[in-house]
Protein backbone atom coordinates (compact mmCIF):
# COMPACT_ATOMS: atom_id res chain seq x y z
CA UNK A 1 0.00 0.00 0.00
CA UNK A 2 1.60 3.38 -0.99
CA UNK A 3 1.84 5.73 2.03
CA UNK A 4 -0.22 7.95 1.01
CA UNK A 5 -3.26 10.22 2.80
CA UNK A 6 -6.45 11.12 1.16
CA UNK A 7 -6.94 15.02 0.38
CA UNK A 8 -10.36 14.61 1.47
CA UNK A 9 -10.47 11.97 4.27
CA UNK A 10 -6.75 11.98 5.63
CA UNK A 11 -6.99 8.39 5.70
CA UNK A 12 -3.90 6.10 4.96
CA UNK A 13 -5.16 2.91 4.75
CA UNK A 14 -7.87 3.42 2.69
CA UNK A 15 -5.69 3.90 -0.05
CA UNK A 16 -4.95 1.61 -3.64
CA UNK A 17 -2.76 2.46 -6.59
CA UNK A 18 -5.08 2.69 -9.52
CA UNK A 19 -2.99 3.11 -13.03
CA UNK A 20 -1.40 5.86 -14.51
CA UNK A 21 -2.97 9.10 -16.37
CA UNK A 22 -0.66 10.95 -18.34
CA UNK A 23 2.25 9.47 -17.15
CA UNK A 24 1.13 10.36 -13.25
CA UNK A 25 0.31 7.41 -10.77
CA UNK A 26 -2.75 7.57 -9.63
CA UNK A 27 -4.67 6.63 -6.22
CA UNK A 28 -7.94 5.49 -5.21
CA UNK A 29 -9.82 6.09 -2.06
CA UNK A 30 -12.02 3.50 -0.71
CA UNK A 31 -13.17 5.44 1.96
CA UNK A 32 -14.30 8.32 -0.52
CA UNK A 33 -14.45 6.71 -3.88
CA UNK A 34 -12.10 9.65 -4.83
CA UNK A 35 -9.37 9.32 -7.58
CA UNK A 36 -6.78 11.54 -7.16
CA UNK A 37 -2.37 12.08 -8.24
CA UNK A 38 0.60 13.18 -6.53
CA UNK A 39 -0.26 16.56 -8.22
CA UNK A 40 -2.72 17.79 -5.51
CA UNK A 41 -0.93 15.42 -2.60
CA UNK A 42 2.62 16.97 -2.92
CA UNK A 43 2.22 20.35 -3.20
CA UNK A 44 3.77 20.77 -0.21
CA UNK A 45 7.08 18.64 -1.36
CA UNK A 46 6.73 21.68 -4.60
CA UNK A 47 6.66 24.37 -1.90
CA UNK A 48 9.83 22.75 -0.43
CA UNK A 49 11.31 22.34 -3.89
CA UNK A 50 11.27 25.80 -4.23
CA UNK A 51 12.82 26.83 -1.29
CA UNK A 52 15.92 24.52 -2.80
CA UNK A 53 14.81 21.13 -1.21
CA UNK A 54 16.10 18.77 -3.73
CA UNK A 55 13.60 15.37 -3.88
CA UNK A 56 15.22 11.97 -2.87
CA UNK A 57 15.42 8.17 -3.25
CA UNK A 58 13.73 8.02 0.02
CA UNK A 59 11.28 10.75 -0.89
CA UNK A 60 10.12 8.72 -3.54
CA UNK A 61 10.37 5.43 -1.67
CA UNK A 62 7.56 6.85 0.74
CA UNK A 63 5.25 8.02 -1.41
CA UNK A 64 5.26 4.90 -3.26
CA UNK A 65 5.29 2.34 -0.20
CA UNK A 66 8.45 0.56 -1.75
CA UNK A 67 11.90 0.42 -0.37
CA UNK A 68 14.80 3.00 -1.14
CA UNK A 69 17.08 0.31 -2.94
CA UNK A 70 14.37 -0.45 -5.35
CA UNK A 71 13.81 3.19 -6.19
CA UNK A 72 17.57 2.79 -6.37
CA UNK A 73 17.86 -0.06 -8.87
CA UNK A 74 14.61 0.74 -11.14
CA UNK A 75 15.94 4.27 -11.77
CA UNK A 76 19.22 2.76 -12.68
CA UNK A 77 17.22 -0.30 -14.77
CA UNK A 78 18.74 -3.05 -13.20
CA UNK A 79 17.15 -6.42 -15.04
CA UNK A 80 15.65 -7.85 -11.58
CA UNK A 81 13.46 -5.12 -11.46
CA UNK A 82 10.19 -5.83 -13.55
CA UNK A 83 9.47 -3.33 -16.53
CA UNK A 84 6.14 -1.87 -14.39
CA UNK A 85 7.64 -1.40 -11.36
CA UNK A 86 10.95 0.87 -13.49
CA UNK A 87 8.02 2.97 -15.24
CA UNK A 88 6.01 3.50 -12.06
CA UNK A 89 9.07 4.25 -10.03
CA UNK A 90 10.01 6.66 -13.43
CA UNK A 91 6.74 8.11 -13.86
CA UNK A 92 6.40 9.11 -9.62
CA UNK A 93 10.28 10.57 -10.15
CA UNK A 94 9.55 12.36 -13.24
CA UNK A 95 6.16 13.86 -11.13
CA UNK A 96 7.59 14.96 -7.98
CA UNK A 97 10.89 16.08 -10.07
CA UNK A 98 13.55 14.23 -8.97
CA UNK A 99 16.90 14.65 -10.00
CA UNK A 100 19.88 12.05 -9.28
CA UNK A 101 22.83 13.49 -7.06
CA UNK A 102 25.83 13.09 -9.14
CA UNK A 103 27.56 14.24 -6.43
CA UNK A 104 26.93 11.18 -4.13
CA UNK A 105 27.53 8.97 -6.80
CA UNK A 106 31.02 10.24 -7.45
CA UNK A 107 31.55 9.52 -3.72
CA UNK A 108 31.14 6.06 -4.29
CA UNK A 109 32.34 5.69 -7.55
CA UNK A 110 35.41 7.77 -7.48
CA UNK A 111 34.70 9.52 -10.53
CA UNK A 112 32.90 12.33 -11.53
CA UNK A 113 33.79 12.44 -15.18
CA UNK A 114 34.30 16.29 -14.76
CA UNK A 115 36.96 18.57 -15.30
CA UNK A 116 37.54 22.31 -14.30
CA UNK A 117 38.34 25.20 -16.35
CA UNK A 118 39.50 28.50 -15.52
CA UNK A 119 39.89 31.12 -18.09
CA UNK A 120 40.53 35.10 -17.51
CA UNK A 121 37.35 36.30 -19.14
CA UNK A 122 34.25 34.44 -20.43
CA UNK A 123 32.91 37.55 -22.15
CA UNK A 124 35.13 37.47 -25.21
CA UNK A 125 34.96 35.57 -28.36
CA UNK A 126 38.71 34.51 -27.55
CA UNK A 127 38.67 32.87 -24.57
CA UNK A 128 35.56 31.13 -24.90
CA UNK A 129 36.42 29.81 -28.36
CA UNK A 130 39.33 28.06 -26.50
CA UNK A 131 36.56 26.98 -23.92
CA UNK A 132 34.42 25.48 -26.87
CA UNK A 133 37.50 23.62 -27.72
CA UNK A 134 38.01 21.72 -24.56
CA UNK A 135 33.98 21.10 -24.53
CA UNK A 136 33.91 19.71 -27.67
CA UNK A 137 36.92 17.34 -27.16
CA UNK A 138 35.59 16.37 -23.56
CA UNK A 139 31.69 15.60 -24.51
CA UNK A 140 33.45 12.81 -27.03
CA UNK A 141 35.31 11.76 -24.28
CA UNK A 142 31.93 11.61 -22.07
CA UNK A 143 33.14 13.95 -19.83
CA UNK A 144 31.29 17.37 -18.46
CA UNK A 145 32.97 20.78 -17.78
CA UNK A 146 32.90 23.32 -14.94
CA UNK A 147 33.93 26.66 -15.87
CA UNK A 148 35.36 29.18 -13.75
CA UNK A 149 36.41 32.79 -14.45
CA UNK A 150 39.38 34.51 -12.94
CA UNK A 151 38.29 37.87 -13.90
CA UNK A 152 42.43 38.67 -14.10
CA UNK A 153 42.78 38.24 -10.72
CA UNK A 154 44.88 35.48 -8.97
CA UNK A 155 43.26 35.61 -5.71
CA UNK A 156 39.95 34.62 -7.90
CA UNK A 157 42.20 32.27 -9.98
CA UNK A 158 43.28 30.57 -6.24
CA UNK A 159 39.54 30.05 -5.01
CA UNK A 160 38.19 28.84 -8.38
CA UNK A 161 40.94 26.38 -8.17
CA UNK A 162 40.35 25.17 -5.34
CA UNK A 163 36.47 25.35 -5.54
CA UNK A 164 36.77 22.91 -8.69
CA UNK A 165 39.00 20.33 -5.87
CA UNK A 166 36.77 20.08 -4.08
CA UNK A 167 33.63 19.41 -6.37
CA UNK A 168 36.22 16.50 -7.29
CA UNK A 169 36.94 17.18 -10.67
CA UNK A 170 39.14 14.87 -12.32
CA UNK A 171 41.76 17.39 -14.01
CA UNK A 172 42.29 21.10 -14.19
CA UNK A 173 42.95 23.28 -17.16
CA UNK A 174 44.15 26.59 -16.38
CA UNK A 175 45.26 29.62 -18.32
CA UNK A 176 46.58 32.47 -15.90
CA UNK A 177 45.17 35.47 -15.22
CA UNK A 178 47.82 38.56 -15.85
CA UNK A 179 48.29 38.45 -11.91
CA UNK A 180 49.57 35.00 -11.73
CA UNK A 181 53.30 34.91 -11.20
CA UNK A 182 53.23 31.81 -7.89
CA UNK A 183 52.75 28.81 -8.65
CA UNK A 184 53.12 26.87 -5.07
CA UNK A 185 49.51 26.83 -5.11
CA UNK A 186 49.10 24.68 -7.96
CA UNK A 187 52.22 22.52 -6.26
CA UNK A 188 50.23 21.01 -3.59
CA UNK A 189 47.32 19.45 -6.37
CA UNK A 190 50.46 18.56 -8.03
CA UNK A 191 51.29 16.49 -5.22
CA UNK A 192 47.93 14.51 -5.52
CA UNK A 193 47.97 13.40 -9.01
CA UNK A 194 45.93 15.57 -10.35
CA UNK A 195 46.27 16.47 -13.65
CA UNK A 196 46.61 19.70 -14.23
CA UNK A 197 46.87 21.29 -17.80
CA UNK A 198 47.55 24.89 -18.84
CA UNK A 199 46.87 25.99 -22.03
CA UNK A 200 47.49 29.69 -23.92
CA UNK A 201 49.00 31.67 -20.71
CA UNK A 202 51.48 28.82 -19.25
CA UNK A 203 54.04 29.16 -16.66
CA UNK A 204 56.82 27.34 -18.14
CA UNK A 205 58.68 26.65 -14.31
CA UNK A 206 55.65 24.04 -13.71
CA UNK A 207 55.75 20.61 -14.14
CA UNK A 208 52.96 20.62 -16.06
CA UNK A 209 51.80 19.42 -19.69
CA UNK A 210 51.28 23.02 -22.00
CA UNK A 211 49.56 24.08 -24.90
CA UNK A 212 50.74 27.29 -26.56
CA UNK A 213 50.57 29.50 -29.67
CA UNK A 214 53.57 30.08 -31.95
CA UNK A 215 54.12 33.88 -30.14
CA UNK A 216 57.73 34.49 -31.20
CA UNK A 217 57.15 33.21 -34.40
CA UNK A 218 54.08 35.03 -34.67
CA UNK A 219 55.13 38.12 -33.84
CA UNK A 220 57.96 37.87 -35.75
CA UNK A 221 55.69 37.44 -38.87
CA UNK A 222 53.51 39.93 -37.82
CA UNK A 223 56.27 42.77 -37.58
CA UNK A 224 58.14 41.41 -41.17
CA UNK A 225 54.46 42.12 -42.22
CA UNK A 226 54.79 45.61 -41.56
CA UNK A 227 57.97 46.04 -42.29
CA UNK A 228 57.25 44.72 -45.57
CA UNK A 229 54.46 47.36 -46.10
CA UNK A 230 56.71 50.10 -45.57
CA UNK A 231 56.82 50.55 -41.58
CA UNK A 232 59.82 51.60 -39.68
CA UNK A 233 59.01 53.57 -36.82
CA UNK A 234 56.54 50.16 -35.21
CA UNK A 235 55.31 50.75 -31.78
CA UNK A 236 54.43 47.54 -29.70
CA UNK A 237 51.55 47.95 -27.23
CA UNK A 238 52.53 44.75 -25.10
CA UNK A 239 51.00 43.48 -21.97
CA UNK A 240 52.62 42.99 -18.10
CA UNK A 241 55.98 42.71 -18.57
CA UNK A 242 56.19 39.64 -16.41
CA UNK A 243 53.73 37.69 -18.71
CA UNK A 244 55.06 34.70 -20.82
CA UNK A 245 53.47 35.56 -24.31
CA UNK A 246 54.80 39.62 -23.38
CA UNK A 247 58.06 38.39 -23.06
CA UNK A 248 57.76 35.94 -26.54
CA UNK A 249 56.10 38.07 -28.36
CA UNK A 250 58.40 41.30 -27.51
CA UNK A 251 61.46 39.15 -28.85
CA UNK A 252 59.79 38.22 -32.05
CA UNK A 253 58.73 41.59 -32.74
CA UNK A 254 62.41 42.50 -31.88
CA UNK A 255 64.07 39.59 -33.89
CA UNK A 256 62.49 41.23 -37.17
CA UNK A 257 63.52 44.55 -36.79
CA UNK A 258 66.78 43.59 -36.35
CA UNK A 259 66.92 41.23 -39.06
CA UNK A 260 65.96 44.50 -41.37
CA UNK A 261 68.67 46.50 -39.41
CA UNK A 262 65.80 48.56 -37.34
CA UNK A 263 66.84 50.12 -34.14
CA UNK A 264 64.55 49.09 -31.21
CA UNK A 265 63.69 51.96 -29.59
CA UNK A 266 62.22 51.99 -25.88
CA UNK A 267 59.91 55.14 -26.66
CA UNK A 268 58.52 52.84 -29.32
CA UNK A 269 57.87 49.92 -26.69
CA UNK A 270 54.50 50.18 -23.78
CA UNK A 271 53.57 47.56 -21.65
CA UNK A 272 49.93 47.35 -20.40
CA UNK A 273 47.51 45.92 -18.05
CA UNK A 274 45.36 45.27 -21.72
CA UNK A 275 42.43 47.84 -19.91
CA UNK A 276 41.49 50.63 -22.23
CA UNK A 277 42.91 53.37 -20.05
CA UNK A 278 46.36 51.97 -20.35
CA UNK A 279 45.91 51.00 -24.05
CA UNK A 280 44.98 55.06 -24.47
CA UNK A 281 48.26 56.08 -22.48
CA UNK A 282 50.20 53.90 -24.82
CA UNK A 283 48.82 55.40 -27.82
CA UNK A 284 48.68 59.12 -26.39
CA UNK A 285 52.93 58.83 -25.62
CA UNK A 286 53.68 57.07 -29.19
CA UNK A 287 51.87 60.23 -31.16
CA UNK A 288 53.21 62.85 -28.92
CA UNK A 289 56.57 61.55 -29.83
CA UNK A 290 58.40 64.41 -32.71
CA UNK A 291 59.42 61.40 -34.64
CA UNK A 292 55.68 59.33 -34.89
CA UNK A 293 54.78 55.94 -35.61
CA UNK A 294 54.07 54.99 -38.92
CA UNK A 295 52.82 51.43 -37.43
CA UNK A 296 51.19 49.51 -34.54
CA UNK A 297 51.37 46.25 -33.81
CA UNK A 298 49.46 44.97 -30.36
CA UNK A 299 50.07 41.65 -29.38
CA UNK A 300 46.35 41.08 -28.35
CA UNK A 301 43.46 42.24 -30.61
CA UNK A 302 41.37 43.78 -28.48
CA UNK A 303 43.82 45.89 -27.52
CA UNK A 304 44.23 46.68 -31.21
CA UNK A 305 40.74 47.35 -31.89
CA UNK A 306 41.32 50.38 -28.80
CA UNK A 307 44.14 51.58 -30.77
CA UNK A 308 42.03 51.45 -34.14
CA UNK A 309 39.41 53.70 -32.38
CA UNK A 310 42.30 56.26 -31.10
CA UNK A 311 43.63 56.86 -34.20
CA UNK A 312 40.24 57.55 -35.95
CA UNK A 313 39.08 59.91 -33.45
CA UNK A 314 42.41 61.53 -34.17
CA UNK A 315 41.86 61.73 -37.52
CA UNK A 316 44.55 59.60 -38.23
CA UNK A 317 44.14 57.60 -41.16
CA UNK A 318 44.77 53.94 -41.48
CA UNK A 319 46.57 52.47 -43.41
CA UNK A 320 47.30 55.19 -45.26
CA UNK A 321 49.07 56.98 -42.38
CA UNK A 322 49.37 54.37 -39.85
CA UNK A 323 48.75 50.61 -40.46
CA UNK A 324 47.81 48.58 -37.62
CA UNK A 325 47.73 44.88 -36.65
CA UNK A 326 47.09 42.63 -33.85
CA UNK A 327 47.31 39.04 -32.23
CA UNK A 328 44.79 36.75 -31.79
CA UNK A 329 42.35 36.81 -34.52
CA UNK A 330 39.71 37.64 -32.03
CA UNK A 331 35.96 37.17 -33.94
CA UNK A 332 36.05 41.41 -33.48
CA UNK A 333 38.69 41.69 -35.62
CA UNK A 334 36.66 41.13 -38.44
CA UNK A 335 33.90 43.29 -37.49
CA UNK A 336 35.95 46.37 -37.31
CA UNK A 337 36.77 49.35 -39.71
CA UNK A 338 38.76 48.94 -40.70
CA UNK A 339 38.94 45.16 -40.11
CA UNK A 340 42.10 44.04 -38.56
CA UNK A 341 45.14 41.76 -39.61
CA UNK A 342 45.93 39.48 -37.15
CA UNK A 343 48.14 36.11 -36.36
CA UNK A 344 45.70 33.53 -36.30
CA UNK A 345 46.61 31.61 -32.81
CA UNK A 346 43.56 28.82 -33.94
CA UNK A 347 42.13 29.05 -30.15
CA UNK A 348 39.56 26.44 -31.13
CA UNK A 349 42.46 24.13 -31.97
CA UNK A 350 44.14 25.22 -28.38
CA UNK A 351 41.60 24.21 -26.56
CA UNK A 352 40.82 20.52 -28.31
CA UNK A 353 44.82 19.16 -27.67
CA UNK A 354 44.63 20.48 -24.58
CA UNK A 355 41.71 17.91 -23.62
CA UNK A 356 43.71 15.33 -25.67
CA UNK A 357 46.74 15.87 -23.61
CA UNK A 358 44.36 15.19 -20.49
CA UNK A 359 43.13 11.72 -21.89
CA UNK A 360 46.56 10.88 -23.22
CA UNK A 361 47.87 11.37 -18.77
CA UNK A 362 44.76 9.69 -18.03
CA UNK A 363 44.72 6.51 -19.53
CA UNK A 364 48.49 6.91 -19.70
CA UNK A 365 48.71 6.58 -15.45
CA UNK A 366 52.28 6.37 -14.41
CA UNK A 367 54.00 6.44 -17.77
CA UNK A 368 52.63 9.60 -19.08
CA UNK A 369 55.45 11.83 -19.55
CA UNK A 370 54.62 15.62 -19.44
CA UNK A 371 54.73 17.70 -23.06
CA UNK A 372 54.44 21.12 -24.67
CA UNK A 373 52.46 21.33 -27.78
CA UNK A 374 53.35 24.32 -29.99
CA UNK A 375 50.20 24.89 -32.13
CA UNK A 376 50.56 26.43 -35.33
CA UNK A 377 49.05 29.97 -36.55
CA UNK A 378 49.17 32.04 -39.68
CA UNK A 379 48.48 35.37 -40.64
CA UNK A 380 45.58 37.07 -41.73
CA UNK A 381 45.87 40.13 -44.04
CA UNK A 382 42.70 42.62 -43.83
CA UNK A 383 42.63 46.61 -44.17
CA UNK A 384 44.35 47.84 -41.20
CA UNK A 385 47.68 47.18 -43.00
Amino acid sequence: MPRVKCPKCNKVETILRSGFIRKKQRFYCKECNYNFTLNHENRKAKNRSKQGYQTTILDIAKAMGISATTVSRALRDYPDISMSTKEAVKAVAEEMDYHPNLLARSFASNHTQTVGVIIPNLETNFFSSMLGGIQKAAALAGYKVIICQSDENQKIEMENIQLLIDNRVEGLFICHSIESEVVDHLKIHLKKGIPIIHFYRVMMDTDTSKVVAKNEEGAEIITQHLINRGCRRIAIIAGPSNLLITKERLKGYQKALKKHKISVDPSLIAYTDFKHKSILEAMDNFFSLDNKPDGVFSISDRSAIIALKYLKNKGIQVPGQVRVAGFGNDLMGDMVEPSLTTYDVKTATIGERAMHLFLNQVLSEDYYQKETLVVDGEIVIREST
